[in-house]
């Protein structure tokens, strides 16, 4: 086995994806009570910005609304950024459900790394996690899109990471917007 995983990336596939959140949703109980059985699964790939861009798909399912990354053609292993060493599966293949930064036009986006058979590696941004005030897939998928828009047009300054801050005197007040401002979508 390899000293590191492997990545088993593959191209955008909207069908692939479709089939394996049908194959997900199918082992999930569906009386679990964060689960709106009344999302039907769709999926939506957003245009690309460039030909070199990270392909992405919006996927609306009964537990919430997501943001699918693929691979970018042109890059070699997926631009990740994570504090730990990447666990590998018993496939040696990168292990599915890790936390890392997916780096994406110079922005760090916290995503998790998903592997299903149909699809190979993705990265899952969650947009919205609650569904259940929704009446169709549609109307989630736009309430999604919205809250991308409005985080789009929001002027934020550049935030700085907290070893930044370590050699400057802090306000306690300071110290808890800056926490605050890092957890903030």
């Amino acid at each position: 086995m390899s000293d590191h995983p492997i990545w088993d990336c593959r191209w955008p596939d909207p069908v692939a994806l479709r089939v394996a959140a049908e194959r997900v949703l199918g082992g999930l109980n569906p009386e679990r009570p964060d689960l709106n059985m009344r999302l039907s699964l769709e999926v939506r790939m957003e245009p690309p910005a460039s030909p070199t861009a990270t392909p992405s798909a919006l996927l609306a399912a009964p537990w919430g609304v997501e943001r699918i990354w693929w691979k970018a053609p042109q890059d070699m292993v997926p631009p990740i950024e994570s504090a730990l060493s990447l666990e590998p599966d018993a496939e040696g293949r990168v292990a599915a459900g890790q936390g890392a930064l997916l780096r994406i036009e110079e922005r760090a986006i916290p995503v998790v790394i998903a592997w299903e058979p149909e699809t190979g590696h993705h990265f899952v941004q969650a947009l919205l996690r609650n569904p259940r005030d929704f009446l169709n897939s549609a109307d989630a998928l736009e309430a999604a899109a919205e809250q991308r828009h409005a985080g789009d047009k929001r002027q934020t300054p550049r935030r700085q990471s907290v070893s930044q801050h370590l050699d400057k005197q802090v306000s306690r007040r300071g110290l808890f917007d800056l926490f605050r401002n890092r957890s903030e979508p």
